[in-house]
């Protein structure tokens, strides 16, 4: 009887290691499968993202619609519901589009027009006009002027830093001034004339008196301008000052002299802003110009799509955590993009179809268990790459109530995995974080059986080993140039993933088959358990204010700071509207909060965000500065004091 139980014991054991190696086979075998379908709709969705099809996906244009469509799409195949409350029959709306209105460029009206009068050398009046001669800068405000004297004022630029004055001696005061386009030493981004650009020097111009601004082309042709080509950014605003764009054959003629002589007065402001000093006065213009700029603004829709998985918790369904990606890119080019006059597609593969087929991912392995304890909210974002415009109009109008948003996690650019280093942003914006992160970028793995020999016995060994999937490089800033910023201005803890930028960043050559799909999926996964453990924790994030990582101030390549966070969407050219202020930065000290719009700085206007980064290019650290400002009903006067770039 023991002997008969020893054999059935020995092949009971036998049955369950067979039965265990089948299951782990098998399990191991489902796993695999469960990867390469995840991998396979990744780069499904990448490649359409990316297609020709979709033309660059350029917020306003067609092949961005297309994008928001089949984000839509996607959303109803994995049964998300909309945003939108219900119809008044009580069905459900199918429509995950949330709109915002977005200007997509300029287009000449009816009445556009420019004279020139000019009196030569027997006093007699010539009179000059022609089309082919002048347009508008699409930055311009629509104007109406009657003749007024133009004064010429070099390159029109006037620099304390510099020591340099286009306007000195000159009457200004209700005149058109005309002025070289560029800068006299020939554009370079390192020189402190840099920050002149036309709409700088619109500005400068008000500022001295002048009611309008002649540019005088660069270019031997007028069409080859860009400022001819009517190129809007919805961001910059309007300039000061009505601007237009003249030929050199009108520049000649404003000065009275012919193309030979208009190079001459070139080359002579250029001498001058070398500090050369012995040199001829410049030539008085007796010209004469009026000018009629009547400019329509193109109106489009652009669209976030937004998806909701409702949580399964009868408490913890009224918290939500949003994973958001903007599916915008650059279209042709042209603003934004890196590749010098390019009219190639722009594909985007990295930027961000990477980020957009994540969350794709994610929305459809959530909606596929469906045990998720808090309401998810899938987006994603429209205008990204025009500063934000999607997510801040949704944070401004959103889905969910912001105060029962417990987290917004972001990918953007997350398909260029190399050496498994990913970039962490927003660790600071919630106590939380950095033990969340740490945590989940662990993994295990079995390592094969040693055998050793003992004499007759033979000694068998295997343990398991722990190592971590990625290289991470922790950032603690919530604010940055994406979508998370928007959220994290309204005291939303974020986290933001990268994998870094490289040279096809904001380029044609940005492609789909340069994406490494299998690190891509490595990502997706790591969100996955990240969003998991915020959605079984009944306690949300601790909101943290982060520490700064330097990008202080609007845009990068200044020599101070102030501390504020522009809103670049807002663009209703009557100041800078601040989204918010770095806690213990200059403008904190100041008095300045979130709300308030700058409406005037270190004594000069400020109407939008270009007006804003000029005069920040001309403040100096440690130096107190006037800043004027509205609040609700009120004009404020307070005081700043710049800090050093670090």
């Amino acid at each position: 009887m023991t002997a008969f139980r020893l054999i059935m014991k020995k092949q009971f054991l036998s049955f369950f290691l067979l039965l265990s190696f089948v299951i782990g086979v098998s399990a191991q075998k489902a796993q695999t499968q469960r990867s390469e379908a995840a991998e396979k709709n990744l780069r499904s969705h990448v490649e359409y993202l990316a297609s020709a099809k979709l033309e660059g996906r350029r917020t306003g244009e067609t092949g961005a619609t297309y994008a928001a469509g089949y984000v839509a799409n996607m959303f109803a195949n994995y049964k998300l519901k909309t945003s939108s409350p219900p119809a008044s029959n009580g069905k459900a709306k199918t429509n995950f589009m949330q709109t915002f209105p977005f200007v997509t460029g300029v287009e000449m009206g009816a009445g556009n027009s420019f004279s020139l009068d000019v009196l030569n050398a027997d006093g007699q009046k010539m009179r000059f006009a022609d089309e082919s001669d002048f347009k508008p800068a699409a930055f311009s405000p629509n104007a109406e002027i009657g003749n007024t004297a133009v004064v010429f004022v070099g390159y029109g630029i006037s620099s304390n830093e510099a020591k340099y004055d286009d306007y000195a001696n000159l009457n200004i005061n209700g005149r058109i001034v005309a002025a070289f386009d560029g800068t006299p030493d020939d554009g370079s981004p390192h020189s402190p004339f840099a920050r002149f650009n036309a709409q700088a020097k619109a500005l400068v111009a008000k500022e001295k008196g002048a009611i309008a601004l002649l540019l005088i082309s660069r270019e031997a042709r007028l069409e080859d301008d860009r400022l001819a080509q009517l190129k809007y950014d919805q961001a910059s605003g309007e300039a000061a000052l009505p601007t237009l764009i003249v030929s050199r054959k009108i520049g000649a003629d404003i000065l009275g002299t012919d193309e030979g002589g208009l190079k001459k007065q070139e080359e002579k402001f250029i001498a001058k802003a070398k500090g050369e000093t012995n040199l001829d006065a410049p030539i008085t213009s007796k010209a004469v110009a009026g000018l009629k700029i009547n400019f329509v603004k193109k109106q489009a829709d652009a669209y976030n799509v937004v998806g909701v998985l409702e949580g399964t918790d009868a408490a913890l369904k009224n918290e939500a955590i949003i994973i958001g990606a903007h599916y915008d890119h650059l279209g042709r080019g042209g603003a934004g993009s890196l590749a010098a006059n390019s009219k190639e597609i722009h594909y985007g593969a990295d930027d961000n179809a990477s980020g957009v087929s994540a969350m794709l991912e994610l929305a459809r392995q959530f909606s596929t268990e469906r045990k998720n304890k808090r309401t998810l909210i899938f987006i994603a974002f429209g205008g990204e790459e025009e500063r934000l415009l999607g997510s801040k109009f949704y944070v401004n109008n959103p889905a969910f109530p912001l105060s029962k948003t417990v987290a917004m996690i972001n990918m953007d650019m997350v398909g260029r995995l190399k050496e498994d280093k990913l970039t962490v942003g927003g660790i600071g914006t919630a106590s939380q974080w950095k033990n969340l992160i740490d945590e989940k970028n662990k993994s295990s793995a079995t390592l094969p059986k040693n055998e050793i020999k003992d004499g007759e016995k033979t000694l068998t060994f295997q343990h398991d080993v722990y190592f971590s999937p990625f290289a991470l490089s922790l950032n603690e800033d919530g604010f940055g140039p994406s979508d998370h910023s928007s959220f994290y201005g309204k005291q939303i803890p974020v986290l933001f993933f990268f994998t870094g930028t490289h040279l096809d960043y904001h380029k044609p050559t940005d492609t789909a088959e340069k994406i490494n799909y299998q690190g891509l999926l490595k990502i997706t996964d790591y969100v996955a358990e990240i969003v998991r453990a915020v959605d079984g924790n009944p306690l949300r994030p601790t909101y943290a204010v982060a520490k700064s990582s330097g990008a202080m101030g609007g845009r990068m390549g200044f020599n101070v700071s102030l501390g504020t966070i522009p809103n670049y969407a807002d663009n209703n050219n009557d100041g800078l509207l601040l989204d918010g202020v770095r806690d213990d930065s200059p403008a904190a000290k100041a008095g300045l909060k979130a709300g308030d719009k700058v409406v005037r700085l270190a004594g000069r206007d400020v109407r939008n965000a270009t007006d804003y980064t000029f005069v920040l290019g001309e403040m100096k650290a440690g130096i107190e500065y006037e800043v004027e400002i509205v609040r609700g009903v009120e004009r404020l006067k307070l005081k700043i004091i710049p800090a050093a770039r670090k």
